[in-house]
Order: structure tokens, then C-alpha cells, then sequence
């Protein structure tokens, strides 16, 4: 599922009644394409005399670019309320998942039977039902070994990764593509070298409409 605002001021309602008893004050709600994350409390902060926080300006979002089970975004709602849990109240936490966010997470497990995590690891088809249709600018490589790999850049870095790239360590071959498949949408946006491994076949196939780029002085363009 792809939660909607009202989804998620319903859940939020239902949440503080049952997990933080009615105590959460109502703050912003706003879906985003992000996919650096599934949740998250955007706020503000300045530094008190003392040297601890004051947080302020809470934001609450919610990911919706990923078709989710709904038990991961009730999760997902219920991690980012904990989040903000802590900072409304301005208690200050080791880490932002430090020790008062692990002793409430696993309160909240314990007795409503959830299962919260720090992270979630999102799997192949989650990955999957992200569709939209976006221009990636890749580099396909090959290592010695014999692994294929992607690197997806930032357009703000292409022209220090199409020189830094040859470099990479056991590098063997490479060439950069343009494609708009929306399989690329997993990879995050490389601002320096690295690659991630993917099996050749699975590669391939999603290779099959995207073309082949070139770098002549300082422009970038499609090989003819």
C-alpha cells in the first residue's frame, strides 16, 4: 500500500491514544517521493545555554514512492512518533536512535506486539513498485573478478565520476549509459566512485533500451 494523508493522521490519532496515552501534539503531515527514506521527523533545533537542544518546527513524512505491506508503514508511522515523542518533549537522546529511542521502541514491542526496528531493509519487491519513469546516468562496469556493477550518478558529479571511475579499484571495463528503466530508481545517487554488484543477466535485461554515452571536451552525449 501507499499510505495517504488522511491514512496516516488516522493512524498517528490512533497510536498516541494507544502507545504515547493522547500526549503528542498534532504537528504537520506530508507525503513525499523521497527514496533516501520511508519516514522521517523534519524539525529544527537551537542550542541552549546549557549546551542541550530545543527542537522545534516538526514536520512529519511519509515516503510513498515504494508499495509497501501495510504492517511496514504502520511501523514506519509508529518509528518516526517515537522520534518525535522524544524531541517534543526536548529530552535528549544519545543518537538519534540512542538509548531513550531503543528502551521506547522496544517498550512499545513488548507490550502491543510490534516489530520495530531501527532500520528496515527493503526487499526486491518493494524495490520493484517503485515505477517512476526518471533519466538515470549510469556506469556499467566490470570488475577483475568478473562481477558486473552500477554506479547511478549525481549529474552535479558526472564529469568527476566519468574520470575517477576508470580508477576503481579491480576496475576492468566500463562504459556509461543513459536509461530511463525504472529498475535504476533502487540505487542511491553516487556523489563519489563506488559500485554496487548486480547479477549480469538481471543486468542485461534492463540494459536493453538505454544508450550508450560519450565525453568529447566538456560536453556529454549520446554516441551515435
Amino acid at each position: 500500500m501507499r499510505a495517504t494523508l488522511e491514512y496516516i493522521k488516522q493512524k498517528f490519532h490512533e497510536y498516541n491514544n494507544l502507545m504515547f496515552e493522547g500526549k503528542l501534539k498534532p504537528l504537520p503531515f506530508k507525503l513525499s517521493n523521497a527514496k533516501s527514506f520511508l519516514g522521517a521527523v523534519f524539525f529544527q533545533r537551537e542550542k541552549n545555554p546549557d549546551d542541550t537542544w530545543h527542537y522545534y518546527g516538526f514536520v512529519f513524512k511519509i515516503s510513498t514512492v515504494m508499495d509497501l505491506p501495510e504492517d511496514v508503514v504502520e511501523d514506519t508511522i509508529i518509528h518516526e512518533m517515537i522520534h518525535y515523542y522524544i524531541m517534543s518533549n526536548q529530552m535528549q537522546d544519545t543518537a538519534p536512535h540512542g538509548k531513550l529511542f531503543i528502551a521506547k521502541m522496544q517498550e512499545i514491542n513488548r507490550k502491543f506486539n510490534r516489530n520495530l526496528s531501527v532500520t528496515h531493509r527493503t526487499t526486491k519487491e518493494e524495490q520493484d513498485s517503485d515505477k517512476r519513469i526518471q533519466q538515470h546516468i549510469i556506469c556499467v562496469s566490470r570488475l577483475k573478478t568478473g562481477k558486473r556493477c552500477v554506479t547511478v550518478a549525481t549529474k552535479s558529479k558526472l564529469f568527476e565520476l566519468w574520470d575517477a571511475m576508470p580508477n576503481f579499484p579491480q576496475m576492468a571495463e566500463l562504459k556509461w549509459v543513459v536509461s530511463t528503466d525504472p529498475y535504476f530508481n533502487r540505487f542511491p545517487k553516487a556523489t563519489k566512485p563506488g559500485v554496487y554488484f548486480v547479477p549480469s543477466e538481471e543486468l542485461e535485461e534492463h540494459l536493453k533500451d538505454a544508450k550508450e554515452l560519450i565525453k568529447q571536451g566538456n560536453s556529454i552525449r549520446i554516441k551515435k
